[in-house]
């Protein structure tokens, strides 16, 4: 029965006195007009479900219906999935080496959602074929930094120099003389240069972090934070959910996640030069 011809059904009973058939008429209108508003948004639903999936990822974020229906549904995957990690609020831990993903710094990629969503996918050294496997930190106190690597270990002075050389950049005090041994062995012996580029602001192409944009994945930039991830090396690791969950979940905790980055107001831009 047509919508309309129900609802002028229902205002004929309503008008006439009411009688236990008209009672009853009234409880069957009510229940199809509910069974049939949660038809009308299933299907609704289902459309903005497809075309959340199909659509270019990064195109999506302009299109605000769109937006907002990930949104709601990706907060949901990301409390049951990734906050234990990246906590509540998705502010990451500098102490566990858990990024912030409510900045606009980005170690792997540009910060857009397919770059997003390939991490979602595959994860960072997360033993799947298509992972992020790329640019480990060494240990360079170790005997031998890096497995397959050929690296020289380094001296506590040669890592305290080092320390000192990427204070200096970073704009902190440091002694010129260690400094400047630092920077020769960052741009020899130490190889540094290879992942972290010669100018020491890193390649988010393979996830080597900008060493002077004062955005530190471990610590707080301090003198012995950076000495011990130079001494003993960082390799952290995310999950890969590919399998584990749908190309729609995947989507739109992937756009959550962009959005966390890409709220109104005031924003710091710390993207690298």
């Amino acid at each position: 029965m047509p919508t309309r011809k129900v609802a002028n059904l229902a205002r004929r009973l309503w008008m006439k006195a009411p009688t236990r058939a008209s009672l009853s008429w009234l409880a069957w209108i009510g229940a199809a007009i509910v069974l049939a508003w949660g038809a009308a948004g299933l299907v609704t639903s289902g459309r903005t479900e497809a075309q959340l999936v199909r659509g270019d990822p990064d195109a999506i974020p302009a299109q605000a219906p769109l937006m907002r229906f990930a949104v709601t549904h990706g907060a949901g995957v990301f409390k049951a999935r990734c906050a234990s990690c990246h906590g509540a609020e998705g502010k990451g831990s500098s102490a566990r080496g858990v990024p912030d993903l409510t900045d606009a710094d980005w170690l792997y990629g540009a910060g857009k959602v397919s770059d997003i969503e390939k991490v979602a996918y595959y994860g960072i050294r997360a033993h799947n074929p298509r992972s992020w496997n790329l640019a480990v930190m060494p240990a360079f106190a170790r005997p031998v930094p890096a497995a397959g690597e050929r690296l020289q270990p380094l001296g506590p002075g040669e890592i305290a120099a080092v320390t000192a050389y990427l204070q200096a950049r970073g704009g902190q005090a440091a002694d010129p003389a260690a400094a400047e041994a630092g920077r020769r062995i960052f741009a020899g012996k130490g190889g540094c240069y290879d992942c972290h580029a010669n100018d020491a602001r890193g390649d988010p192409a393979i996830g080597a972090p900008n060493l002077v944009d004062k955005v530190w994945l471990y610590g707080d930039g301090s003198r012995l934070a950076i000495f011990d991830s130079i001494a003993y090396g960082r390799q952290g690791m995310c999950p890969a959910w590919a399998g584990r969950l749908s190309a729609l979940r995947l989507r739109e905790v992937s756009l959550y996640v962009f959005a966390l980055s890409h709220r109104p107001g005031p924003h710091p831009d710390m993207s690298r030069p």
